[in-house]
Parts: C-alpha cells; sequence; structure tokens
C-alpha cells in the first residue's frame, strides 16, 4: 500500500512539474506628452492580468507590463516569451498600447481606441502556453484615460483628472480620488468609486453580480438614475425631489410623435451632472466622502 500511495504521490508531483514550466519579463515603454488636458486621451487594451493606473505631475505616460507565460514544455514557454510582443500606436491626441500574439490579429475600428482582435483559427498549430499581463502605468494628471480587461484581473485608476472610461468582464473596478466624467463597468466584480469633485457632465456605472459602491463629496450635486433588479439602494445624501421624465419630440413624416422616457431620476442639491447606476445582482451605495 505504501508503495502505491508513493507511487501515486510520484505521479502527481510529475504532473505538476510537467504542468509548472514558466518564464517572465518586464516590458517598458514611455511616451511624451504635450498635452496635458482632458483632451488627450492614453488606452491599454488587456485580456488576462492587473491594471494599475496612477497620475502624477510629470509629462510622460510610464508603462511597464510583466509577462508572464507557463506551459507544459519548456520549448512552449519560450516560444510564448517571444510570441508576445508589446505594440503601441499614437496620433493626434492619444496614445495607446497592448499585447498582441501569432494567436490573434486586431480588428481595424473607425475608433482608434477601440480594443478589438480577431482570434486565428491555427489552433492545431500554435503553441499550447498561457499568458498573464500585469500593466503597471502612470500617467500625466490632466489627461484622459480609457482602459479595459477581461479576465482574472483588476483595474484600479488613482488621481486622474481627465475623463475615465474603465472596463473589467471577470473582476473588479477602482477608481480613486477622480474628478472626470466616468464610465465604469464589469461583469462580475464590483465597482468602486471615489470622487474629489463630481463631474462635469455625466457618469455611469454598470454591473451585473456586484455592488456599485460611490464616495462623493459632502457638497455633491447632481441628478441620480438608479436601476437594481435584485438589490437596493442606500444613501448618506438626502435626495431632494424626483426628476420627472424626459419627452423627446420626434418627426415621423407629416406627424410629430412623442417619446417618453422611463425615470428612477432623483437631484441631490441644485442638479448637475447626470449619474446612472444599474446592478442585477448588487446593491448600489451613495456615501459622504470623509
Amino acid at each position: 500500500m505504501k508503495k502505491i500511495i508513493l507511487t501515486c504521490l510520484v505521479l502527481c508531483f510529475g504532473q505538476l512539474v510537467l504542468l509548472g514550466q514558466k518564464d517572465s519579463e518586464v516590458l517598458k515603454k514611455n511616451f511624451a506628452v504635450n498635452d496635458n488636458s482632458s483632451e488627450f486621451w492614453f488606452c491599454v487594451c488587456n485580456i488576462t492580468g492587473d491594471i494599475q493606473v496612477e497620475a502624477y505631475d510629470g509629462n510622460t505616460i510610464e508603462v511597464e507590463v510583466n509577462k508572464q507565460v507557463s506551459a507544459r514544455s519548456q520549448s512552449d514557454v519560450a516560444e510564448g516569451m517571444k510570441d508576445l510582443e508589446l505594440v503601441s500606436f499614437d496620433g493626434d491626441g492619444f496614445a495607446k498600447v497592448l499585447v498582441v500574439s501569432n494567436q490573434q490579429e486586431l480588428e481595424e475600428k473607425d475608433d482608434p481606441l477601440a480594443c478589438s482582435w480577431n482570434w486565428r483559427n491555427n489552433s492545431g498549430s500554435r503553441p499550447d502556453y498561457r499568458y498573464r499581463l500585469d500593466y503597471k502605468v502612470k500617467v500625466p494628471k490632466g489627461i484622459s484615460v480609457k482602459v479595459s480587461t477581461v479576465n482574472d484581473g483588476e483595474v484600479w485608476v488613482e488621481n486622474v483628472g481627465g475623463d475615465i472610461y474603465a472596463s473589467n468582464v471577470n473582476g473588479d473596478v477602482t477608481l480613486e480620488g477622480v474628478r472626470g466624467n466616468t464610465k465604469a463597468n464589469t461583469v462580475n466584480g464590483k465597482l468602486e468609486v471615489e470622487y474629489l469633485q463630481m463631474p462635469n457632465e455625466f457618469a455611469s456605472f454598470k454591473t451585473v453580480n456586484g455592488d456599485i459602491e460611490l464616495f462623493a463629496p459632502n457638497n455633491a450635486s447632481g441628478v441620480f438614475n438608479f436601476e437594481s433588479q435584485w438589490g437596493k439602494v442606500y444613501s448618506d445624501f438626502e435626495f431632494d425631489e424626483r426628476v420627472a421624465p424626459k419627452m423627446t419630440k420626434l418627426k415621423d413624416g407629416d406627424m410629430t410623435r412623442f417619446k417618453v422616457a422611463n425615470s428612477n431620476g432623483y437631484k441631490i442639491g441644485q442638479g448637475g451632472p447626470e449619474m446612472a447606476f444599474e446592478t442585477l445582482n448588487g446593491n448600489i451605495k451613495i456615501r459622504k466622502k470623509n
């Protein structure tokens, strides 16, 4: 019996070793920014791994990517390390980084900040490896940021003064010390946002399975619209009044047609930016920032 157990342990250990081949390296890229304002956008497109963005008093975007590759064989690891390449694009008013490989090709979009790949149908010939990419980025305080990841990662943005578009699928999104117009969404995860001051125009927060928690200044004003199928809405603020549904007048041939939107909008203070919250399985919490 002892020999059988020992044999099983050896076999299991051998399988772990077989699956445990891995390697890593750090990739770096810098961009000089001449326009330190919200009109300039920086974009990161990721598939697996974290994205951390921190704003600072400088005029350079500094990108650091920790690339990790694992496979059953060291040759597949080596192929993956060689295959995965950090590429960048920059143009009038934007810069963008992402990692590409022979397993995928970029899909051209009219929007230069769009994140989209086409997966090549060559699974029978490509090396069998897995990879993870963890981004750490420093950006000038005034610019706008668009970041997205999909699997096994979190999105974290701090002190960015421009607009923020942050997207995840299986993980949380955390925004700290922000003030710009905001779009943040995930599917399986929590959204947590702390505003230094309220955005000028709008903010949109959406998740399917997770809470949405917003920390706002004590003197915050805005119009808050809530939608939650199975959750509840909590607030430290007193809502002053309910906002009437919006009516839109449209031409329909020789006649005039009116479209009335559903409204769950409530005003805090003097009104202001449109703040939209939507979750299916989760609570929405509006808190005063201490």
